[in-house]
């Protein structure tokens, strides 16, 4: 059996899954880029670690509902 991460480490996966999708001068990232770079985990819980990220201050939410991502300055 494959152990899941925790919501706090699929988080930090989350965060540098922004960076590397993102161009040089992009801020915003779309929540689609993310899932699709983290392709194997669930929407379900990329949501999770998404509103984690956000309730750290690691990532600020764009859009009711969210559909894209800005990297903070303490993201790790």
């Amino acid at each position: 059996m494959i152990a899941r991460p925790t919501v706090d480490q699929l988080a930090v996966r989350v965060c540098h899954a922004v960076r590397d999708v993102r161009g040089e001068h992009q801020a915003w990232i779309a929540l689609d880029r993310v899932q699709d770079h983290l392709d194997g985990e669930s929407t379900m819980a990329i949501d999770a670690a998404v509103a984690f990220a956000a309730a750290k201050g690691w990532l600020a939410l764009g859009g009711a509902p969210a559909h894209s991502v800005l990297l903070t300055p303490v993201a790790p």
